[in-house]
């Protein structure tokens, strides 16, 4: 079960509420000859007027309340290859759930996963529809490129220690952006009571009629296990033309709670650095906090920014609350200048 409650203040303008009451219902069957069956009811209730300005979507579109099927599937499990045909919820870096309102994406889709090969996964999927917080139509499954459909072929691999490699391929055939190549490396390591972690991207995004966009990417982070403090620090770059983040949140590593790469444009980029505290250092296990700062300019050193106070507590294995405050400065990027606050509280059973 999910409680959602979030007021989004213009700057200079009228301040938006916007609440709902929601959750999730799954069931999945046993395997009965390594075949099962799955499904998952997701509901939004909303109890405020709002008319979504500026909001991240709670209520839906063609209904203020709204349930929907967003998930059933057939499941069958044959040695390490998987196989998942229907509506379900996928994990990729340019088509994922993006849980950040009341109901997350979820894709009517075909997928084969295999871990054959030792420490690699295969992905191969076809995307046909979608519904959720990104997508067209918040309450309803549509089309996702017309009757071309969506194509990802994926591989991860693991096997060098602390290392970790994924190389993506999307394709969208007549599309305004008819392909997406993906690259990301990530390294994590540690040294007596601190951790460190860096990571490289590159997305080749091709357009149909316009110049292509080169998206490069580069974070750090260093870690204090005994005072619980990260600090982190990440920063993207487009080339040639604006870059997207897909069906979902997008895997860039500047992307913030509101603005991302996205909203710079063509030839546009993104800083973002942030420190998060784990209180469990002082004895309050389940208590995070964070804070950040990102900062777009676009090919006209125009800027914006975005800064977020981020405060999660795990009260115990079934409730979770979740606090984001969010300042922005976005009017040079065509985006509100605004406070955003959303607040959530989750009961899982």
């Amino acid at each position: 079960m999910r409680a959602g409650y979030e007021i989004h203040n213009l700057k200079d303008n009228d301040t938006f509420h916007h609440g709902a009451l929601g959750g999730k219902l799954h069931i999945e069957t046993a395997p009965i000859s390594s075949i099962s069956m799955g499904a998952s009811f997701y509901t939004s209730n909303s109890f405020d007027p709002a008319n979504n300005q500026g909001l991240v979507p709670f209520r839906g579109e063609i209904a203020h309340s709204y349930t929907i099927l967003g998930e059933a599937y057939l499941k069958t499990v044959l040695g390490k290859t998987t196989l998942k045909l229907g509506r379900q919820e996928i994990e990729t870096p340019f088509a994922q759930v993006d849980d950040i309102g009341m109901v997350p994406n979820t894709f009517e889709a075909y997928i084969l996963e295999n871990k054959d090969i030792p420490d690699t996964t295969l992905f191969l999927g076809q995307i046909q529809k979608m519904s959720g917080v990104d997508a067209e139509v918040v309450d309803q499954f549509t089309r996702v490129n017309g009757t071309n459909n969506m194509q990802i072929l994926g591989i991860t691999y693991e096997g060098i220690k602390h290392f970790n490699l994924n190389a993506w391929y999307y394709r969208l055939k007549d599309a305004q952006i008819d392909s997406i190549a993906y690259l990301e490396a990530s390294y994590a390591g540690s040294f007596n009571s601190m951790g460190y972690g860096l990571g490289i991207q590159y997305a080749k995004q091709t357009y149909l009629q316009e110049k292509d966009a080169s998206v490069y990417g580069i974070n750090a982070s260093i870690s204090h296990e005994a005072t619980g403090l990260t600090v982190g620090a990440a920063y993207n770059k487009a080339d040639g033309n604006a870059a997207t983040s897909g069906f979902g949140g997008g895997p860039f590593f500047s992307n913030s709670e509101y603005l991302i790469i996205d909203n710079a444009g063509r030839n546009g980029s993104q800083t973002w650095f942030g420190v998060e505290w784990d209180a469990s250092s002082i004895g309050l296990d389940g208590l995070t906090l964070g804070l950040s700062k990102a900062i777009l300019k676009n090919e006209n050193s125009q800027k914006a920014t975005e800064t977020d106070l981020d405060i999660s507590y795990q009260i115990n294995k079934q409730i979770e609350m979740h606090m984001i405050c969010s300042d922005l400065d976005g009017k040079n990027v065509g985006e509100d200048t605004a406070k955003h606050l959303r607040v959530f509280a989750n009961y899982h059973f």
